[in-house]
């Protein structure tokens, strides 16, 4: 466990640098694979892909001991700076019971988000790693509305640490270190010894293509499980694809702000992050900001720029 330690912070990426793409979960498609490398590379980056990268496999890409090894060879390789998920899908929950001998010499960048929230989850906790929540390389990176020149400027540290806006669900201040990711995938994690501390934590929600009862339920789960008692702060996502239209949006902030409540935290929603329609990226395992009033902020607590502390 690392409750009140430091993470330990990658290096930026700098034009040129080797990225190592893998498959944790389900299998790559064409065009998004043809359309990712480009845009890595057209991003100043050489994408290094993992062996057997077009595996089909059945419901995931490759067996997670496959994974496993892929990760390990490139953390070993010191000639890969960062390592980012190809897609997401579902895979990424059966690496857990085979995380333990994955070695992590030094930190590096890991982008992923979707089901690869719970490998980043795993290297936050397991490995005293700040990572990086975004679009996945051979997924929605190649997506037109992403916003890929604030993904290159968290990663590369060109870029002022960004506030990512949202709408007041309740109102409060707060700060606390950033973790979360999909919904779902954190659900499903409940009742296993792999549910990430959330303990003093601003904690990230979001995921697609959800109902909205679906959505409740899930946020249910998680405050009758007791996993969200001592959170400092909810940052709700975009979840598009989960409304037929404003209304039943609108209905459930009012029953997720009625939720919330009795945690005694600030909420808010609509962030950009994960599945959003203009995704965008950001660090898991740095100190926040929070502020919800007329208003929601989320903001990073250092200044510079997003990746200056591993310089």
């Amino acid at each position: 466990m690392n409750r009140g330690r430091e993470l330990r912070k990658p290096p930026p990426l700098r034009p040129g640098d080797r990225v190592g793409v893998f498959i944790p979960s389900s299998a790559v498609r064409e065009p998004y694979r043809s359309n990712g490398l480009a845009l890595l590379k057209k991003m100043g980056l050489d994408p290094v892909e993992v062996p057997g990268i077009m595996n089909r496999g059945d419901f995931v890409a490759k067996p997670p001991q496959s994974v496993v090894t892929d990760l390990q060879n490139l953390f070993a390789d010191v000639t890969i700076r960062g390592l980012w998920a190809a897609r997401g899908g579902y895979g990424a929950n059966l690496l857990l019971p085979w995380l333990d001998a994955l070695e992590v010499p030094e930190p590096k960048v890991v982008v992923g988000s979707s089901d690869v929230s719970v490998l980043l989850w795993w290297l936050q906790e397991h490995r005293n790693m700040v990572v990086f929540y975004g679009p996945m390389a051979y997924a929605s990176l190649a997506e037109p509305s992403t916003a890929v020149d604030q993904c290159l400027g968290i990663l590369d540290g060109s870029a002022s640490m960004p506030v990512y806006f949202g709408q007041p669900l309740v109102s409060g201040r707060t700060r606390g270190r950033l973790n979360g990711g999909c919904l779902s995938n954190l659900a499903s994690l409940i009742g296993t010894p792999w549910f990430p501390d959330l303990s003093d934590r601003i904690v990230l929600l979001e995921d697609v293509g959800e109902r909205p009862y679906r959505l409740h339920r899930l946020c249910w789960q998680l405050v009758q499980s007791g996993n969200l008692d001592g959170v400092r702060g909810i940052a709700l996502g975009e979840f598009p694809g989960c409304f037929n239209d404003p209304g039943e949006r609108q209905a459930l902030w009012r029953r997720l702000a009625d939720l919330f409540a009795p945690l005694g935290v600030p909420v808010m929603t609509g962030l950009p992050l994960g599945h959003a329609d203009s995704s965008q990226m950001i660090a898991l395992g740095i100190d926040m900001t929070m502020d919800v009033d007329d208003t929601a902020r989320l903001q990073p607590m250092e200044s510079g720029t997003a990746s200056a502390p591993g310089n």
